[in-house]
């Protein structure tokens, strides 16, 4: 009996030994989930870890569909061109692309990794779809697929399943919402990319929030003069916007703000904070923050007023304080810092307080714009704050 007991007292320890080898291991030899840069962004060093890793994982079983995701995307994210190296980034990502194909040629992964690599063929989205519906990677390619096409009915299927997927986190849905809320009606906004477009499409066409707002994305109307003309034509717009830049995106949005401002003045124009700063540069004075939003003008008027407005009664901001399971999300130390664009907003209404003799809620808004700095390790910010003296 008591050997007995003995021996299985001896092989319990070995397991717990063994497992907290395991469970003890450093986390730079474990291969990790490599997350779409919209979520999460690591040094190119940590990407070019997982794509040892996970090619290891593959030499034990290529046929792991999950392991070619993440060979694939670590290698392009964290590909560098150092001197030596022989490779181009195109030419690493065909290579993997072709082994691909010769381990899991009938996979979601592979066809959706051709449709992603060299976007000439949409058929093979489609085809990774029929494999797999479930998959959120596809929602966000096939929403920009039937945006740019205009197949608007088609565009709203696919952001209802991309909100019902929950692949969002719901910090970045607030912040698109306090985005589109922070434009007048029937207004123009201008987005930067994935992270302010996508999750206002998703509020608009799966919610029904602001569908008065018309969202152009910079680069997608930069490179696609016929959707921009398509969509300005939905709201009664007639622009000759091929005479625009070609080449310079600053340029381009100068002259296109210019046009509607000449043309169609009562139209009312925003920009994202998101977007690049450098993009409206050369008349930034023109531009005026209002709640999560710039707003152009060429004329006087109180944005200090309309800041407050906006802030005060029609944002969202109690997620700052509490955001149920966000902080589960993978996202969400990105999110952290993109809520430091709620700082320069927050400081603007701190000061309209504060020139109004209201210290306390001078001292409030401050505060808050603090903390999100703090959230964020935004050491610029955190010790501007700090010195203001109003």
């Amino acid at each position: 009996m008591f050997e007995k007991r003995n021996v299985i007292c001896i092989f319990s320890i070995i397991v717990i030994l063994h497992a907290s080898r395991l469970f003890s291991q450093p986390k730079d030899t474990i291969p990790q989930k490599v997350v779409r840069y919209c979520y999460v962004i690591k040094p190119k060093e940590w990407y070019q870890n997982q794509e040892k890793l996970w090619k290891q994982e593959l030499s034990k079983n290529p046929r792991n569909e999950d392991a070619w995701y993440n060979y694939f995307f670590a290698a392009r994210y964290g590909w560098t061109d150092v001197k030596g190296r022989t490779l181009t980034r195109e030419t690493l990502m065909d290579s993997i692309y072709q082994e691909m194909g010769k381990a899991i040629p009938d996979s979601w992964v592979y066809h959706y990794i051709h449709y992603y690599n060299y976007a000439t063929d949409f058929s093979r989205l489609e085809k990774a779809y029929e494999i797999n519906p479930r998959i959120p990677d596809l929602y966000w390619e096939f929403i920009k697929e039937y945006a740019l096409k205009r197949q608007d009915e088609k565009k709203r299927t696919f952001c209802k399943k991309l909100y019902e997927s929950q692949d969002i986190s719901t910090g970045i849905y607030n912040l698109n919402y306090n985005m589109l809320n922070s434009t007048s009606r029937n207004a123009i906004l201008f987005t930067n990319g994935d992270t302010d477009t996508y999750p206002a499409w998703v509020l608009q066409d799966a919610k029904g929030v602001r569908t008065d707002v018309l969202i152009l994305t910079m680069h997608g109307t930069f490179f696609n003069r016929d959707y921009l003309k398509s969509l300005l034509a939905d709201r009664g717009i007639d622009l000759d916007v091929d005479q625009l830049s070609k080449s310079d995106v600053a340029l381009y949005f100068e002259g296109l703000v210019n046009l509607l401002r000449v043309h169609y003045p009562d139209v009312p124009i925003h920009v994202a904070l998101s977007v690049y700063a450098p993009y409206y540069e050369s008349f930034k004075d023109k531009w005026h923050i209002t709640g999560f939003a710039l707003t152009y003008s060429e004329d006087p008027f109180d944005s200090d007023e309309r800041n407050r407005e906006i802030i005060e009664n029609d944002l969202r901001l109690d997620y700052l304080n509490y955001d149920w399971y966000a902080d589960l999300h993978v996202s969400e130390p990105f999110v952290r810092r993109l809520n430091v664009m709620y700082v320069e907003p927050f400081i603007k209404l701190a000061k309209y307080y504060h020139f109004r003799g209201n210290a306390e809620s001078a001292t409030k808004w401050k505060n808050k714009a603090l903390t999100l700095a703090q959230k964020a390790d935004h050491d610029d910010w955190i010790q501007k704050i700090k010195a203001m003296t109003w």
